[in-house]
């Protein structure tokens, strides 16, 4: 409204100039009394309009405040738009189906839980909440037994598959239960099983459950990361400390002493020196080490 009033009295104003101008090279222009009279009106027509304009409004219902919004007020209206286009997204997330199983490499890989006994540096789950397309985080609880079943034979024949592997976005031995039992299910439609762990299952679990894996797991891969506890801690930071390390090479030699095939694992980013510590390490207990290619685009 401000603006319109602006615009009607620079008009008032423009018109004043035109009529003088015009007046002198007319009759009325020689006149003064015609001239002061034009003056006159001139200068109490932008007063009638103003209170004719002041009637108009007090006549005009009152608008809701909502339309008169300061521009504040109406970019903070905007932003909880987009947030509220956010919590759309966020919710449509929240719908989405958590992912069981997926397919790498020609393997079935089992993603039970998003639990894990580390926190380490270089895990992927730290940049983002998909490996390979596949979304791991799990919404709406760790799987049965049924659901992990279920999901599986939506993949049809799996002869097609080489071995089913326990590994997600969290350590499998927080499901030792529901790992046994679904090795018995993959053996059934003969495919070989692997273990890919922290070595932390005895500290998890708070007993030795290699006994249970003895039959079951036909590979059990033990993610060493260093070769001893001082850089092991500091890059993988285990929730039970400097204990961790130790417990991981007990794992490997109780898996060894009740006749479970393992093996250890480091990637091959960790520098010359390191892997070399390691292979000897690996061979001071008598296990396999692999060593692997460091993935970094998933």
């Amino acid at each position: 409204m401000e603006d319109i009033k602006q615009g009607e009295q620079t008009q008032g104003q423009g018109g004043r100039k035109r009529r003088r101008k015009h007046g002198k090279g007319g009759g009325n222009g020689n006149n003064p009394n015609n001239q002061n009279n034009q003056n006159n009106q001139n200068r109490q027509q932008p007063q009638a309009e103003k209170q004719a304009q002041s009637q108009k409004q007090a006549q005009q219902p009152k608008q809701p405040q909502q339309q008169n919004q300061p521009r504040g007020e109406k970019k903070q209206k905007q932003k909880n738009q987009g947030g509220g286009n956010k919590q759309n997204n966020v919710q449509k997330d929240e719908n989405r189906k958590d992912t069981y199983v997926y397919i790498l490499d020609g393997n079935l890989y089992l993603n039970l839980t998003n639990k894990c006994s580390n926190g380490c540096d270089f895990c992927v789950r730290n940049e983002r909440t998909t490996y390979y397309g596949n979304h791991l985080w799990l919404r709406h609880g760790d799987p049965t037994v049924e659901k992990v079943i279920a999901a599986v034979n939506a993949f049809g024949d799996l002869s097609k598959y080489k071995e089913a592997v326990f590994c997600g976005f969290g350590e499998p031995t927080y499901k030792v239960a529901e790992m046994v039992a679904l090795c018995d299910f993959f053996h059934s439609k003969g495919l070989p099983t692997r273990l890919n762990t922290n070595g932390q299952g005895n500290l998890i679990n708070k007993r030795d459950i290699t006994e249970d894996l003895k039959g079951k797991i036909d590979l059990v891969n033990i993610s060493l990361n260093a070769s001893c506890t001082e850089k092991y801690q500091p890059i993988c930071r285990s929730q039970f400390g400097e204990a961790a390390f130790p417990a991981i090479l007990e794992f490997a030699k109780l898996c060894k002493k009740n006749g479970v095939n393992c093996r250890f694992s480091i990637v091959d980013c960790i520098g010359e020196e390191e892997v070399e510590a390691c292979k000897r390490l690996a061979e001071s207990v008598r296990v396999p080490l692999y060593i692997r290619s460091y993935i970094t685009d998933s």
